[in-house]
């Protein structure tokens, strides 16, 4: 028959051809699409469908919808589509509704997000719905909001671990300073007053007493050093690290007038670090390497930088000196460890473990490497 009404007639093969087009789009679709009628029986079943749900479309097709729900679900879901057939809307977008659950051939229940569409042919209602199983979505939102709470709770354990560090260092700062002021002052007492009373014996128990308390007291200074760097933040600017190096190495000369040291500063080494803690860490590392090398005529010390295995800028301390033993490097950075006695070389043992902290607080890290003898380096890199 003529188009009598001028617009174009759609012939048997373009309307098979738009058939094919429809069902190769169906085929393709990872979302699953199911369609239903009125009665609620599934009358579209697509390949995504088979693979989120694990049924066949010929074993749903003609089946009521509840198949594809859990029981729990059942009474609630068919409400809900009669009323969005009564609705004036036709179609209800994915993240409109809250997540739905599914319900898989063996029985697993699934949370899934849809979107429906309604519309009419041949003067039936057709419902439609594409769904999406968001299993995965949902249980990396769980995962992060378990470590979001137990980052909470670990937050709240440090403030608590702060306090409590922040309430030991004022009894170290005040409790425990007072005795030792005693201790220290009596012992001064007794030496200048009594000193002629006392045979040598006593004067040298008297002289360890006086020692033994300076050795507290730069003990106390270095614990409180040490907790008050776990409390500060890091205030980065850029910092000429050759001109810290300089200036720390001419304290030690000044200290030390009689030490021979060939010092070597490569210049023009910078990077973007909290001034006052970078030359904290300079302080400690050349002047661990100025005390190490304090047994050589000739001791050398080299400041300067290289790269890390990653290509990174680290920096170095080198020394000849007296070097450490690697099979006990993985102490080399706790507080209070010492692989040297104090008879050989003075010291807390506190040093290392600030230098560890500082450079941590900065995202960075540091190692070390010696042979016994003959000297050692330590890397530190600041990110």
């Amino acid at each position: 028959m003529p188009d009598m009404g001028g617009s174009a007639t759609i012939t048997a093969e373009e309307l098979l051809a738009s058939r094919e087009l429809f069902e190769g789009i169906l085929a393709i679709a990872a979302d699953a699409v199911v369609s239903v009628d009125q009665a609620q029986r599934i009358i579209l079943f697509n390949q995504g469908a088979e693979r989120i749900f694990q049924f066949t479309a010929a074993e749903v097709l003609g089946q009521p919808l509840e198949i594809l729900l859990p029981t729990f679900a059942r009474a609630g879901h068919g409400r809900q589509v009669e009323r969005f057939g009564q609705s004036p809307v036709p179609a209800r977008q994915m993240g409109e509704r809250s997540v739905i659950r599914g319900r898989r051939k063996d029985g697993e229940e699934f949370p899934a997000e849809a979107s429906i569409s309604r519309i009419v042919v041949g003067g039936r209602t057709v419902f439609t719905a594409i769904l999406r199983d968001v299993t995965q979505e949902r249980a990396a939102e769980e995962a992060i909001n378990s470590l979001n709470t137990d980052l909470r709770r670990r937050a709240t354990q440090l403030e608590n671990a702060n306090r409590e560090l922040e309430a030991f260092s004022y009894s170290v700062s005040h409790d425990l300073r007072a005795p030792l002021r005693s201790i220290s002052g009596f012992s001064q007492v007794l030496t200048e007053d009594y000193s002629d009373r006392l045979d040598e014996e006593g004067r040298d128990y008297l002289k360890r007493i006086g020692d033994a308390s300076q050795r507290m007291a730069q003990l106390i200074d270095d614990l409180l050093d040490l907790s008050r760097l776990s409390r500060g933040e890091v205030r980065r600017a850029p910092v000429d690290l050759s001109a810290l190096a300089t200036a720390v190495i001419a304290d030690l000369v000044a200290a030390h007038p009689d030490r021979r040291v060939a010092v070597s500063i490569a210049p023009g080494l910078k990077a973007e670090a909290d001034p006052h803690l970078v030359r904290t860490v300079l302080v400690n590392l050349l002047g661990n390497a100025w005390k190490y090398t304090s047994r050589k005529d000739h001791a050398h010390v080299t400041f300067g930088a290289t790269a890390d295995e990653e290509g990174q800028p680290a920096f170095f301390v080198r020394d000849d000196g007296a070097g450490f033993d690697m099979a006990y490097a993985d102490k080399l950075f706790g507080a209070f460890q010492r692989l040297h006695g104090m008879k050989d070389f003075p010291g807390t043992g506190v040093g290392l473990a600030t230098v560890q902290r500082i450079v941590h607080k900065h995202g960075g890290r540091v190692w070390a490497e010696g042979v016994v003898d003959r000297g050692a380096t330590f890397y530190f890199t600041l990110q």
